[in-house]
């Protein structure tokens, strides 16, 4: 058997996998492959149980980006897009993860009974956060497109990837939303996954 990974796709691979993107997104992957399976037409508690480690595993991997997300503030404060529009939605989506963060922090400790509080509301804030920001860089990455005006695949190839990737998560996040909202509850939970897959595998890529 030979290794088919030339030395610098390799390299790459682990460049990739030492990274906290990276790992969060190969979690993130594996998680929403493995829903997939659990939600075939055999379903399986057994990876729909797997399925739920992996995505455990990435909620405490979170805990340990808080100071990221801070310097990523301090950073957009010091050097910010000169696009008014671009300016907002930056400031919008880092502000947001960086209060989602905080809120996720208090509803796992809760969850897990170390402080006194409702994680199910706290994580339902999460949800309205997570999607507000992905909102926020939907308009931001079509803004950038509509203001490059180059519509040359390899030259916006990296910006269209991303705008899909936000599309793909929005559009399985809304359906987690309470009943009546947009088109919340009305998507399988396979097609949920195979959208969520699809921004896992995207952002993936994206760390090479």
């Amino acid at each position: 058997f030979r290794m088919s990974l030339s030395p610098p796709s390799l390299d790459a691979l682990c460049k990739s996998m030492n990274s906290y993107a990276g790992r969060d997104k190969i979690v993130r992957s594996l998680a929403f492959m493995s829903a997939l399976q659990a939600f075939s037409s055999q379903p399986s508690k057994e990876w729909a149980a797997f399925a739920k480690q992996l995505s455990s595993a990435r909620l405490v991997f979170r805990q340990f980006n808080h100071p990221g997300m801070i310097k990523g503030c301090l950073g957009l404060m010091q050097k910010a897009p000169e696009d008014e529009v671009e300016r907002y939605c930056a400031y919008t989506v880092t502000g947001v993860y960086t209060v989602y963060g905080i809120v996720e922090c208090v509803a796992w400790l809760a969850d897990a009974k170390l402080i006194n509080g409702d994680s199910v509301k706290l994580f339902r804030y999460c949800l309205y956060l997570w999607l507000t920001a992905l909102f926020a860089g939907i308009v931001r990455q079509v803004r950038v497109l509509v203001r490059k005006g180059e519509w040359s695949l390899e030259k916006v190839k990296e910006d269209l990837l991303l705008l899909i990737s936000f599309c793909c998560d929005f559009t399985s996040g809304v359906n987690s939303l309470p009943a009546g909202m947009l088109w919340a509850g009305k998507l399988q939970p396979k097609t949920t996954a195979k959208f969520s897959l699809i921004a896992s595998l995207i952002g993936f890529y994206r760390t090479f």
